[in-house]
């Protein structure tokens, strides 16, 4: 029986989770507000309660706090805003149901917007309930995705354990060209019993290599895993690692888009200003915990992010044969490393003079670098 997490407070991991996912909720709607999208979707398939047991917003509050700040926008733009929670526990929708009733009160009573006074009449969004398993209602739904794959969608699935994403549900996310997904996963459980047969119906986990020698990083294991189930399409996964009591969780997020890996890095590297992807040391850097080495090497990397240093050699080596702007801007975010940063390591290679640069006319310290960059440029490492 898994434990029910809204009669407790939300410890620091689900936090952390539920913050990763409101900053990306922020990120993502104005995107597709601003291009005027007839309709826009979102689904939490594992929505709860909506709270904690101290009223903190769980997932389904936090949505529709952030549709509730572009209410005026999608009046606006004449835009439909769809959201589904979905819950197996039907004592748990009910008190969702109260939540969100509660929410549309206390909001249409704030008269922050003209136009709403009833938010029956009024919403630029409809909610649905429902209490159905995973599995059913993700498989009812596929169908109505693949038949209108231009609608943006956000697909939440906050699940327990492992099972309900698949195999063959990941590639059947993959497969939708316009919906950005978050899941969820116990990754501890997974490299625990990932000989058992009960765990191998969902995952062929036993092909996931662990590394023995650092059992904090068993998250990036499952993260290319998912990756190498992608084989040769074009799609854009993140990863972000979670401690939380001992264990190690994590998340996986996948767009079609590179923008929306691009803004799911923004927001990982805000959490993380290090890595870009735990709450916690995975690699042991000294650094993240402001431990300072006083042996330093002759580049000082004893204080340096370890996943930055092997960042920057790789790039290095991408660089020596000239690269364009697009292709460094792709290099980065497949590699979980955000624009702001790779920025930041261009600007210094600039200034010890080790770049060399072709193309169009640029200023010092401007590499351009994005999936439709103003100015097309080479850099090319010296």
């Amino acid at each position: 029986m898994t434990k029910d997490i809204n009669k407790r407070n939300f410890d620091e991991g689900t936090s952390i989770k539920l913050e990763l996912f409101k900053l990306y909720l922020r990120e993502w709607l104005p995107v597709f507000i601003s291009k005027k999208a007839k309709t826009i979707e979102v689904f939490d398939f594992f929505a709860g309660s909506g709270t904690d047991v101290n009223g903190n917003p769980g997932s389904p509050l936090i949505i529709l706090n952030e549709i509730s700040n572009q209410c005026e926008k999608l009046v606006q733009n004449n835009i439909r805003l769809k959201v589904l929670f979905n819950d197996l526990d039907g004592d748990k929708i009910d008190i969702l149901s109260e939540n969100i009733g509660e929410h549309l009160k206390t909001c249409s009573s704030s008269s922050k917007y003209d136009f709403c006074t009833n938010p029956n009449d009024s919403c630029p969004f409809e909610i649905k309930l429902t209490k159905e398993d995973f599995k059913d209602l993700f498989e009812r739904w596929y169908n109505y995705f693949l038949n209108s794959q231009g609608v943006p969608r956000m697909l939440f699935i906050d699940q327990y354990g492992i099972k309900h994403v698949s195999e063959s549900i990941f590639k059947k996310l993959i497969s939708l060209r316009h919906a950005d997904f978050i899941f969820f996963i116990s990754t501890s459980y997974l490299k625990r019993f990932k000989e058992q047969p009960e765990f191998l119906k969902y995952l062929s986990i036993n092909e996931i290599e662990f590394d023995s020698s650092n059992p904090y990083s068993c998250h990036r294991a499952v993260f290319n895993y998912y990756k190498s189930l992608l084989a040769s399409k074009k799609y854009y996964l993140g990863q972000f690692s979670i401690r939380k009591n001992g264990n190690i969780y994590g998340v996986i997020f996948g767009s079609g888009h590179p923008l929306g890996l691009k803004k799911f890095l923004d927001v990982a590297w805000k959490l993380d200003v290090h890595t870009g992807e735990t709450n916690f040391d995975i690699d042991n850097d000294s650094v993240r915990v402001g431990q300072y080495s006083l042996d330093f090497d002759n580049d000082g990397s004893a204080n340096k992010v370890k996943k930055l240093v092997g960042y920057e050699l790789d790039l290095l080596k991408y660089l020596e044969d000239g690269r364009s702007n697009i292709e460094i801007y792709l290099f980065s975010i497949e590699n979980g490393i955000s624009i702001k940063k790779t920025n930041e390591i261009l600007k210094r290679l600039e200034e010890q003079n080790m770049l060399t640069f072709g193309g169009e006319a640029r200023r010092k310290g401007a590499f351009y670098l994005d999936f439709e960059p103003e100015k097309k440029i080479t850099i090319k490492i010296l």
